[in-house]
């Protein structure tokens, strides 16, 4: 991996964040780099510890989904929150503040003990680390070059996947001999390296709006609407954990979202300024592009929450070993999420996220007809084969959904558009969860128990490979200031 560009000589425009045009835009990946090795890191090692602590508090499928939902379903909503505000009062002060909460969340995890306070860690840790991802990804497409915007993008996301590969290998280890709770250790101090990091190096802003007057002027009754509409139905799909009553079957948490939805919309028409502002899905790349980057994060979530499992109920591996497997697949997505970003930067064209999205396909379909007692190399290989084309296809979906949005509101994009992505993620838990809890029900811990929540799995990536179809054949270049989203 290079971090090395055309040109490193001082970024172009820095109006909107006051940044000094001392900031080269290698120095800027690099800073940015810190909180996304934060974040992703101490979610993998928590991926591994959830067999573990599915164990000790005796969980169901469907509740254990709940451990990745309750962090997933904050850090969904709280993105375009973070966008909205980071184009108003600045993306550094709001990175630096969701760092702190997302810490503070890790600590108290350490020392609570019951399942509801667990999950109340997890979603203080969700709303903490909403801001990394809209907020890195906006200064990047706001600083670097269009010509090397993809690269920039392919190296700032293949921190993820180095992530990925160390936090399992040491949770796996530490799991086994110290207990689950251990791994918060290392999560606790790279927190703390990562504000003095981030807090040190990244430019502060010399136009400093007033907060108050940002705040006061909000649209909070939009923010209310629209995350009650989504929580509110993400709760219908999985209610066992809120209302005690089974999955899909809880009406009135569906009449009560679907209730919400509407007010939102009849809201968002009357509003000069919206919360979220609808008239971005008139672009046809940024709408497909947030699909498809969607159902491939369903299918990340899918891979993280099921296959853990899997291993673990059909060949009765301990955590380290479940800890090398999912380093395996971050190490996959290493390697072709950096080359998929150079790629988009040369190609330009829809068919490297139809490439990546078909690859994933193949996985899922490989594990639906996995047999009973296949040997676990063939788990490995599956997985493997489903991180190459994740990797692959992340950049370009970058670049189509935000390649269209004038720079001004980059980060009020992104934040929707990392809000759509990560949603595919916690829908992947959830739903993958019921899924999962009515075929162990109806056939045991068997091979047929899974195969029906990998033949899910298979239906999403298919249909996320159709709809890249619908994107525009050739990445447009980025949009000029004066430009509102349109259709392409």
């Amino acid at each position: 991996m290079s971090l090395r560009f055309k040109s490193d000589q001082p970024t172009g425009s820095s109006q909107e964040d006051g940044a000094p045009r001392a900031l080269t835009l290698r120095r800027l990946v690099l800073v940015l780099m810190a909180p996304t090795l934060m974040i992703i890191m101490t979610g993998s090692m928590f991926a591994v510890a959830v067999p573990t602590i599915r164990v000790e508090y005796g969980l169901s499928a469907d509740v254990t989904s709940w451990l990745l939902v309750a962090y997933t379903l904050p850090f969904m909503l709280f993105m375009p929150l973070y966008g909205r505000l980071g184009d108003g009062i600045g993306k550094r002060r709001l990175l630096l503040a969701g760092i702190v909460l997302f810490l503070s969340g890790t600590v108290m995890l350490t020392f609570i003990r019951s399942l509801p306070m667990i999950l109340l860690a997890r979603a203080l840790q969700g709303v903490g680390s909403a801001g990394v991802n809209p907020l890195a990804m906006a200064m990047i497409i706001q600083f670097a070059p269009p010509e090397q915007q993809g690269k920039a993008l392919g190296t700032w996301n293949s921190i993820g996947p180095v992530a990925g590969m160390v936090g399992p290998f040491l949770a796996g280890a530490m799991i086994d001999s110290l207990g689950w709770r251990s791994i918060l250790a290392p999560a606790i101090v790279l927190g703390v390296v990562t504000v003095i990091f981030t807090a040190a190096l990244l430019p502060r802003s010399t136009r400093r709006p007033s907060v108050r007057t940002v705040m006061k002027s909000f649209d909070w009754t939009g923010v209310l609407l629209f995350n009650g509409a989504v929580a509110l139905l993400v709760f219908f799909t999985s209610s066992r954990p809120i209302t005690g009553v089974d999955p899909l079957r809880d009406f009135r948490l569906l009449g009560l979202g679907l209730l919400f939805l509407v007010g939102f919309v009849v809201w968002v028409r009357r509003r000069e300024n919206p919360f979220v502002d609808l008239r971005i899905f008139r672009n046809r790349n940024f709408s497909l592009a947030s699909i498809c980057v969607s159902i491939r994060m369903m299918l990340m979530g899918g891979a993280n929450f099921a296959v853990p499992l899997y291993v673990t109920d059909l060949y009765g591996f301990p955590a380290a070993v479940t800890g090398t497997l999912l380093m395996l697949h971050s190490g996959a997505l290493l390697v072709t999420m950096w080359l998929g970003g150079i790629l988009i930067d040369r190609w330009r064209s829809r068919m490297q996220i139809v490439l990546g999205l078909s690859v994933e396909s193949l996985a899922m379909l490989g594990f639906v007809l996995l047999p009973a007692g296949a040997p676990v190399s063939l788990v490995f290989l599956l997985l493997a084969t489903h991180g190459l084309g994740a990797g692959l296809c992340l950049a370009a979906l970058h670049l189509y959904a935000l390649g269209g949005v004038p720079r001004s509101r980059s980060a009020t994009a992104a934040g929707l558009y990392s809000m759509v992505r990560f949603g595919g993620s916690m829908l992947g838990a959830a739903i993958g969860g019921v899924v999962l809890e009515g075929g162990l029900a109806t056939h045991g811990i068997t091979t047929v128990g899974y195969r029906s929540t990998f033949l899910f799995y298979l239906v999403v990536s298919v249909a996320g490979s159709a709809a890249a179809l619908g994107l525009t054949r050739r990445m447009p270049r980025p949009a000029d200031e004066s430009q509102e989203p349109s259709a392409a």
